[in-house]
């Protein structure tokens, strides 16, 4: 089953959360900053709309054992595969990353940005898909009418600015008329 991937997301695996963090799932979700939070069972979600904080919370996770980009905070050994991969709602991962696949899902009318856990054998080019129907896991109380994209061309057409918060622009969509956040660069 996918996960939702808005913004910037911090994709675990389940299976290492549960291996190599101390203090297992209760920890780690009581750790989760916000309220982004998702899993379909293999993985689990955090979504940010910066990158400071997204940073600050990767490691928090590496201080308690878990593995992002080949680089490990705890005492243990560097091991084989990552348990932790960043994914951009429009560039999918950041960094190479042989166990999950990423991909735009239809919902309804909308698109949304989605990754779930693959390490089968890829046969060929393109996204690969573990089933014909999925689920996607999202965050409680999340709607895709919470999405809006506004390509930067259009921007200073559709956002008003209002105002900066802690790396982040906030504007008002002069369209929908609601609060936008987009990460300041």
């Amino acid at each position: 089953m996918p996960v939702l991937c808005e913004a910037l997301s911090v994709v675990v695996r389940r299976d290492s959360i549960d291996k190599h963090f101390q203090g297992g799932w209760e920890k780690f979700t009581l750790l989760v900053p916000n309220s982004t939070f998702c899993t379909d069972g293999e993985l689990a979600r955090v979504g940010f709309m910066a990158p400071n904080p997204m940073i600050d919370f990767i490691k928090l996770l590496q201080r308690d054992g878990l593995q992002f980009n080949q680089i490990s905070d705890s005492k243990s050994k560097v091991r084989e595969i990552d348990d932790i991969v960043v994914v951009d709602q429009i560039r999918g991962p950041t960094l190479e990353c042989n166990w999950i696949e990423f991909g735009q899902l239809s919902l309804g009318e909308d698109k949304v940005s989605a990754c779930w856990l693959f390490e089968e054998e890829r046969k060929g080019y393109g996204t690969h898909f573990p089933s014909k129907q999925m689920t996607l896991a999202t965050p409680r109380n999340w709607s895709p009418s919470d999405l809006t994209f506004v390509e930067d061309s259009k921007i200073n057409k559709k956002l008003k600015f209002l105002r900066k918060e802690e790396g982040t622009d906030v504007f008002w969509d002069l369209e929908n008329k609601k609060e936008v956040f987009i990460a300041s660069s």
